[in-house]
């Protein structure tokens, strides 16, 4: 057997040219130079992590298990030297069984004493309504105890056989209410805490769709059950779950994955749905169809009804939740609007988010703007949280809007200004983005990194 090649850090530090990108990903070194041209993330991400190690690059940007097969023709070896990072010491949960037993022997002292000082207590009640010192009278109890404690009471045999019944009752019950109290606390747990004649339930068998979503469960293709085209190229897709009561399980800002085997190539892309997890039984995407694409051009335009795709997800770095920040700032562009639809519909939906949502959507044409029925009843519905201003290359005689491109000006005016509590999100064509990037840096928002996360003052999806 050829033993395999391994690589110093600096000699895949040598390899960083847009026609020749090493990297290592958990100690594996990957030649991607032809990957460049089929990177979902463009040229721009391959070139930043060039030459270094890009293991927590690979990992925050959400790829799934089928990122690892597609990388594997380009692994050319290993990097020299690399150890796997060990586990962290397991956190103990609970005490030291030697500390248990100090605790209740601790318990059972504490006991003891709380109860002589209830007979004491008791005793000197006793004694206070009849009329005597409260400290004769405990020296009394303790006396009655055979407690060396002297006294010059005289003493009453039926006094003192009442007293000393009704006072190591009372230690009983005090010392059995703190032996309670402690075994909650410490959670003590044996067969004589349950009662009698427990009736264990039997196990309650609940489908896993139901509960915590399909992409949390075992994967299985999708059947398409509509194909509706709802502009020029771009079709809506609507899958079907195994069940009609199943949810999605997708969080609020990440995406899916489509995988096919086309001419005997593994071709993967990502795609953001507009259904969402309140939208039971099905899975619902917006794609538009290019005649030269590998997925879109060469299997997804030619789908039928009942032919089955396979998804994998989640995947992704953006995982919305409520009081992320006050306000979210949108650059949308074609069918870049699917994430920021997403999230639109999900803080509109939730009556205890306030954030507020300023969207710009750019397209070539009127007849090109997809979800606008959707988004402009948002608009209607909830006007102090969500705005949106169109923007369209090709204007009609009667378009009322903007015209044109997204423009630094544009973006000044219907964005929130920079600030702790403000994001802006763009996705969109490259070229879009590109110029997002450079305006919104000299409008002063913070230049995003190739790789997004979601502490970024500005979210590239």
């Amino acid at each position: 057997m050829t033993p395999e090649t391994e690589y110093t850090a600096d000699e895949v530090a040598q390899h960083t040219k847009p026609d020749d990108i090493w990297m290592t990903i958990h100690g594996e070194v990957y030649d991607v130079t032809k990957y460049v041209m089929d990177h979902p993330g463009g040229i721009e991400v391959l070139l930043e992590a060039a030459g270094t190690d890009a293991s927590d690059p690979f990992d925050n940007a959400g790829h799934s298990d089928d990122a690892f097969d597609l990388m594997t023709p380009f692994r050319i070896g290993k990097l020299k030297g690399h150890v796997n990072k060990k586990s962290k010491n397991p956190i103990l949960l609970q005490p030291p069984l030697e500390k248990l037993d100090s605790t209740k022997q601790s318990h059972g002292l504490a006991g003891i004493t709380l109860g002589f000082l209830s007979l004491g207590i008791a005793a000197s009640t006793y004694k206070i309504l009849k009329g005597e010192h409260g400290i004769s009278a405990l020296t009394h109890a303790l006396s009655i105890l055979s407690i060396p404690i002297a006294s010059t009471q005289p003493s009453n045999s039926i006094y003192s056989k009442g007293l000393l019944g009704s006072s190591l009752l009372l230690m009983g019950c005090t010392a059995f209410a703190i032996r309670k109290s402690f075994g909650i606390i410490m959670g003590e747990t044996n067969f004589r805490t349950y009662p009698n004649h427990l009736k264990v339930p039997k196990p309650v068998t609940r489908d896993p769709l139901l509960q915590r979503g399909w992409l949390d469960s075992v994967l299985s293709p999708l059947p398409l059950a509509k194909k509706i085209l709802i502009a020029p190229n771009v079709y809506r897709l609507v899958f079907s779950l195994p069940q009609p009561e199943a949810m999605l399980g997708l969080p609020t800002g990440q995406h899916v994955a489509i995988t096919m085997n086309i001419d005997g190539e593994k071709v993967t892309r990502s795609y953001t749905p507009v259904s969402n997890n309140l939208d039971y039984g099905v899975l619902e995407l917006l794609v538009k169809i290019y005649p030269d694409g590998k997925l879109t051009g060469g299997c997804l335009a030619n789908l039928q009804i009942g032919d089955a795709v396979h998804f994998r997800g989640p995947k992704g770095a953006m995982r919305y939740t409520n009081g992320l920040c006050k306000k979210i700032g949108m650059i949308a562009g074609g069918t870049g609007i699917t994430p920021m639809f997403q999230l639109i519909r999900a803080i509109c939906e939730n009556d205890r988010d306030a954030t507020e949502i300023s969207l710009i959507y750019a397209n070539h044409t009127e007849n090109d703007i997809l979800l606008k029925d959707e988004l402009d009843k948002f608009s209607r519905l909830y006007p102090k949280l969500f705005n949106v201003f169109y923007v369209i290359e090709h204007p009609s005689t009667t378009w009322n809007s903007g015209v044109g491109y997204i423009t630094k000006d544009m973006a000044a005016q219907r964005l929130p200004l920079p600030g702790n509590d403000v994001k802006i999100m763009v996705c969109g064509p490259p070229g879009m983005v590109g110029a997002a990037k450079k305006f919104l840096g000299e409008l002063g928002y913070e230049t995003p990194g190739a790789n997004p996360k979601m502490s970024d003052q500005v979210f590239i999806f």
